[in-house]
């Protein structure tokens, strides 16, 4: 194996490696990193080349790891962590790497900065399936989401509180509805910016959530991130699902308010997750702590109050 390829080695390269091999799919790791397919493909090519292996099979069904690629898993996944632990040596002063959506990081990073004013962030926004495949390698040490995810035997979960998921729609939308609870029905009728992701070049609808599928609503705009979606909305006679921490901007500000759907009541569990082996105790007590207070901020602001 020539060493100068070694030494051209990337660690994005070895990352993607690992979801693929996670994944055991192309499409799967490059919709887990919102990378395009194409360029997940090359990273495997160009680690396969560097390390002079075959890494992967490829055939009409699909891929699978090859024999050199499951021998040497274990030695990539070491070297992944090592990197990123290389910051981590004792008296050097390092962020504290906070992973979420970016609708929940947006909203409990500050609180966390109040809680522990001494201790420098490292705040990443990350898509939920990111999350699950990058906790593994120590890409960050913390983070937040809407269900108790697989994490590793290192990770320690607490449920902090909960959230609730609606619509939400401008203020004349609202009005054009007729008074709340707002019949299934007519639900039914109103279009909805609905969210999509781009596997390989084709659109695909993303299960956000909603009673009611992507395809039993009518379909308005499309949005890849929920920020987006809510721009797209706020200026629109359409409709919008996703939870409360998002639209809360949207909310204050006037832009839209919250629909009572009839017999719609989702909540989601919020949880904070601390890798204990780079999260000191009282570090996890004060960070779960920051995003309960941050969550009873959100709980104040009730539906009652968004609609005029």
């Amino acid at each position: 194996m020539a060493l100068h390829k070694l030494a051209d080695l990337r660690a994005g390269d070895l990352m993607i490696y690992l979801s693929v091999a996670r994944c055991q799919s192309v499409n799967g790791a490059a919709r887990e990193l919102n990378l395009p397919a194409s360029q997940v493909s090359k990273a495997v090519a160009r680690l396969e080349d560097q390390l002079g292996l075959t890494l992967m099979v490829r055939s009409t069904r699909g891929i699978t790891i090859s024999d050199d690629g499951n021998r040497i898993l274990p030695q990539l996944t070491t070297l992944v962590q090592r990197v990123q632990e290389l910051d981590r040596r004792e008296g050097v002063d390092v962020p504290l790497a906070i992973a979420a959506p970016s609708y929940m990081i947006s909203w409990c990073a500050p609180r966390m900065v109040e809680a522990l004013p001494d201790q420098r962030f490292r705040a990443i926004e990350m898509a939920p399936a990111l999350i699950r495949t990058l906790a593994a390698g120590n890409f960050f040490d913390v983070c937040l989401t809407l269900a108790a995810e697989r994490l590793p035997e290192s990770w320690i979960s607490v449920q902090v509180g909960s959230m609730r998921r609606s619509c939400f729609a401008t203020p004349t939308l609202a009005r054009s509805l007729g008074p709340p609870p707002v019949p299934l029905e007519t639900i039914l009728k109103t279009p909805f910016v609905l969210p999509v992701y781009n596997a390989n070049g084709v659109y695909v609808p993303v299960d956000d959530g909603c009673p009611l599928a992507a395809s039993q609503r009518t379909a308005g705009h499309e949005a890849q991130t929920m920020a987006l979606a809510l721009d797209i909305a706020s200026v629109s006679h359409q409709a919008v699902f996703g939870p409360l921490m998002a639209a809360y901007p949207y909310l204050v500000d006037g832009r839209m308010v919250e629909l009572e759907v009839e017999g719609w009541n989702e909540t989601d569990p919020v949880y904070v997750s601390c890798n204990v082996d780079r999260v000191r105790s009282g570090q996890q007590r004060l960070i779960a702590e920051a995003v309960r207070v941050a969550l009873e901020r959100l709980g104040a602001f009730n539906r009652s109050e968004t609609v005029s």
